[in-house]
């Protein structure tokens, strides 16, 4: 079975796959399990009426003897010097809660940037003695009586001395990187102004993935009793409001909205007027499903809509509706059970584009990866993206960076039903594989959509050189096979993204009546790293098992190092780069390093004073000088490694395509301090002025809008 699954894998083409995916697919769905949320009791869901049924939890215990246990020591450092963010935790009783919540919380803030107000709504349990356990690392407002929800979190807000606002229920238990995913969440655009979290109830189930209003003003909790692995609910979005059971808000506007609204006091709605409010004054409040806690629902307020303070669920509702009635009609969805996926989307009306590739985009291991995941994030600003890969990595990770960015991902199964939503305005095919396999079948499901055939690079003009250098008659073949398909693919689109001029050239002769836009790799500037006396050695970054990679890697260690080591008798060698062959790996001694994966490079950037591109092939535009130009280190390539920057020997790069040269060039401007400078300066500059994410948004916005009106 297993040689079987082997030769169908290496033998057949991507669109059998395909179809043998959509043929085991209508037979068997598998349900995803939710192992991959660590931290978290599973329990099994038992269907009820169409309805999960929820299993019921066990409650947290306190110490046996709270009042003798150590308190919780002060943390190191200045905690006054620099607070960021006040976490406000209003609490009535249930101390067992409010000792559990503080020690998951302290898990994970550090308190030299974070503060922790409770606000005590006259606690009559052992509520004083666990906050006297936490009275180094928390501050405490009391009441004498209760005070409700309403007026405890806005006693603590005027309390905080942080410039965002984070409100927390004591029933809450946060897991790993709640605070952080909120936090990047805001600040990666300042038109967020509050973002929320994905509720998960203790078996594992989802409480709460955004939430919805209808206009009668009746709120719905989206996702509730899925999986929290189920991909719908897994992409952050703007939303109609999130829960103030985990809520951070921008201090300056929840001060200009004058707080939680008394009209909603003790409790329930104030969080959705809230929401509103932040709205009304132009921000939008976003959902982060990265960010995760465990909600004990029902603790702390109990579950009775007609008595205590969950009677003021229904009554506060009817007063939501008096002062946002014009906005419900105006804005939202009549209610209907049918329409739950638009309406958990505020953006339900952005055009749709569906992005088709092999696999989903690392970016931290290769090029294109990098270019795929900026391309992602510049659609997203202004479209409803839908990422599709053919395989997944191991790890979820990758996938996980998308949704935190607001891209939702689906299976390649289901490209039908993701094509026939009425906004799909494009379908962008990246690689001629998934080209191959996927064109016809756009066509056929949606003839308005606008297909863009996003090339990467040109593969046959890569192989055509590739075989230059070897001869290998296989590789000749090859290369006439890709020819033949991306001439036909190109003509099959409507418009065709190379990554560079030369490239664009070479597909204008192939395909002539194709529109044709040079969508480069994209680079955001980083900083310089240290400065040329401060640097050390070469580095070599690129994937090892691309080969062009594997070819430059072996060319200058056979070729080139031995002559640059003629003349810089103990520089340093650093290869970085997934998957080195035996053949690369045998180098790894004496100045020589072979690094193999490094998730995190910047250093090795840094710390470098020359970085080598000894590209004999390939097509396209190569990320790795791209990169190497982003952060300040000067690149030393060929003619072919140099394509599509528009690059000059000796003003921002210094270009070599036989061995000898190649060597005394790094000699050159290893050792001359103004050359590197220039050469730093200049490519820096160019880098800035055509390849950052602001530049090349403006070609793919365009052609996307074109192509979306077709």
């Amino acid at each position: 079975m297993r040689r079987l699954k082997k030769h169908l894998q290496d033998n057949l083409s991507l669109s059998s796959k395909l179809f043998l995916r959509e043929l085991y697919s209508s037979l068997k769905r598998t349900a995803s399990g939710l192992a991959r949320f660590p931290g978290l009791v599973v329990k099994r869901l038992v269907g009820s009426g169409g309805r999960a049924k929820l299993t019921a939890f066990e409650p947290p215990s306190l110490p046996t003897d709270i009042t003798n246990l150590p308190v919780q020591k002060t943390p190191a450092g200045d905690r006054t010097a620099d607070i960021q963010r006040s976490i406000i935790i209003p609490v009535f009783n249930k101390a067992e809660f409010t000792f559990q919540c503080i020690q998951s919380l302290l898990q994970e803030i550090d308190l030299r940037e974070n503060e922790v107000i409770v606000v005590d709504n006259g606690s009559t349990d052992q509520t004083d003695a666990v906050l006297a356990h936490f009275r180094n690392v928390v501050r405490v407002i009391r009441n004498e009586e209760n005070r409700g929800f309403v007026d405890a979190c806005n006693q603590g807000a005027a309390a905080a001395r942080g410039q965002y606002l984070v409100f927390l229920n004591n029933d809450t238990k946060v897991l790993p990187g709640w605070l952080s995913h909120l936090v990047d969440t805001i600040e990666a655009d300042p038109a967020n102004g509050a973002v929320g979290s994905i509720f998960l109830y203790p078996d594992g189930s989802i409480q709460e993935a955004g939430a919805i209003v209808w206009t009668n003003g009746e709120a719905h909790h989206y996702g509730w009793g899925a999986s929290p692995d189920d991909r719908r609910f897994n992409f952050a979005r703007e939303v109609d409001y999130c829960s103030a059971a985990s809520l951070l808000i921008r201090t300056e506007i929840f001060n200009r909205l004058g707080g939680f609204d008394r009209r909603f006091a003790p409790a329930y709605y104030e969080d959705v007027d809230l929401c509103f409010g932040v709205r009304s004054l132009g921000y939008q409040v976003r959902y982060q499903p990265m960010s995760r806690l465990v909600h004990f629902e029902g603790a702390t307020a109990g579950s009775d809509t007609t008595r205590g303070f969950k009677q003021f669920q229904i009554v506060n509702r009817e007063k939501f509706v008096r002062k946002w009635r014009s906005v419900l009609e105006r804005d939202h969805l009549a209610k209907n059970l049918k329409q739950l996926t638009d309406a958990s989307n505020r953006n339900r009306d952005r055009p749709r584009i569906v992005v088709f590739d092999e696999r989903v985009p690392s970016p931290d291991r290769d090029a294109g990866s990098l270019r795929m995941f900026l391309i992602l994030k510049t659609l997203a600003k202004w479209c409803h993206v839908i990422f599709v890969p053919f395989n997944r990595p191991q790890s979820i990770d990758y996938e996980r960076a998308l949704w935190k960015a607001g891209i939702e991902t689906a299976d390649a199964v289901d490209y039908r039903r993701l094509l026939k939503h009425r906004n799909v305005k494009a379908a962008i095919v990246s690689r001629p594989s998934m080209a191959e396999a996927l064109v016809h079948r756009i066509r056929r499901v949606n003839p308005n959509a606008g297909i863009v055939f996003d090339m990467v690079d040109t593969h046959f003009l890569r192989l055509q050189r590739e075989y230059q250098i070897t001869g290998d008659a296989a590789t000749l073949a090859e290369a006439q096979r890709y020819r033949k398909l991306e001439r036909q693919l190109a003509e099959r689109s409507d418009i065709v993204w190379c990554a560079s001029g030369e490239d664009k050239e070479v597909m204008q002769r192939e395909a002539p009546a194709t529109r044709i836009e040079v969508v480069p790799t994209i680079h955001e500037l980083r900083d310089c790293g240290k400065p040329f006396e401060d640097r050390q050695g070469l580095l070599f970054i690129g994937n090892l098992a691309h080969r062009p990679n594997d070819d430059a890697v072996l060319f200058f260690m056979r070729e080139v190092y031995p002559r640059v080591r003629q003349k810089l008798p103990n520089v340093r060698l650093e290869i970085i780069g997934d998957n080195p062959s035996a053949a690369i790996a045998v180098y790894n001694r004496g100045e020589v390093r072979v690094r193999g994966y490094v998730s995190d490079v910047e250093p090795y950037l840094r710390d470098a004073r020359v970085f080598v591109a000894p590209l004999r092939f390939g097509a396209g535009i190569k990320g790795k000088v791209g990169e190497a130009m982003a952060h300040g280190i000067p690149v030393v390539t060929t003619s072919i490694g140099a394509e599509g920057f528009g690059l000059t020997h000796g003003l921002d790069v210094m270009i070599a395509d036989d061995p000898e040269s190649f060597a005394a060039v790094i000699q050159q401007l290893y050792s001359d301090q103004e050359l590197w400078q220039r050469v730093v300066d200049n490519s820096r500059r160019r880098i800035e002025t055509y390849f950052t994410p602001d530049v090349i948004a403006k070609t793919i916005n365009n052609s996307i809008r074109e192509v979306g009106q077709a």
